[in-house]
C-alpha cells in the first residue's frame, strides 16, 4: 500500500502503479478501497495525480475482471 501511494504521488509512473494496483487487488484490497486511499491522499498529492491514479485503479480492476 505504501508503494502504491508513493507511486501515485510521484506521477508519471503509471505502468508501475498499474502493477501495484493489480497486486493490491490480488491481495484483497478491492477497487473501491484503492479509490478511497487515493481520495484520502488528494490534499497531499494533488488533484491531477489523483485523477491519474484513479484511472489506473479502474484499469486494473477492469483488467482483472476479464
Amino acid at each position: 500500500m505504501i508503494t502504491f501511494c508513493y507511486l501515485a504521488a510521484q506521477g508519471g509512473c503509471e505502468p508501475q502503479l498499474l502493477a501495484h494496483a493489480k497486486a493490491n487487488i490480488g491481495l484483497g484490497n478491492d477497487k473501491e478501497f484503492l479509490t478511497n486511499v487515493v481520495l484520502t491522499n488528494v490534499p497531499f498529492i494533488g488533484y491531477p495525480r489523483s485523477l491519474n491514479a484513479i484511472s489506473v485503479v479502474n484499469q486494473a480492476g477492469s483488467e482483472l475482471n476479464k
